[in-house]
């Protein structure tokens, strides 16, 4: 994994490995039931995927809607939507994440 997957080459940022997705899931270490309610939907999402063109395209709605649902819980709360969604997207030059 790069050290900064938003500024390190953000036309290929990887894949999460398990060690991202360990770091990531922490937060759930003290919400079992959340924790059990976020591998329900990813698994919703995964029999979307699996579905076919439409599921597929029903997941990345809701993957969507997930990504902007998540901005307020992020240094960029403040920021403009646009900002917030090249930042996860790794599309920021690291000049412009300061500003």
């Amino acid at each position: 994994m790069p050290d900064n997957p938003n500024t390190d080459n953000p036309s290929e940022t990887p894949y999460p490995d398990s060690e991202d997705w360990q770091v990531v899931f922490q937060a759930y270490a003290a919400f079992p039931i959340l924790a059990f309610i976020l591998a329900q939907y990813c698994d919703v999402l995964k029999g979307l995927i699996q579905s076919g063109p439409q599921g597929a395209m029903e997941a990345i709605a809701t993957l969507d809607l997930a990504i902007e649902s998540l901005q307020p819980h992020t240094k960029f709360r403040d920021a403009g939507r646009a900002v917030y969604l090249l930042a996860v997207a790794g599309k920021l030059r690291p000049d412009q994440e300061n500003n």
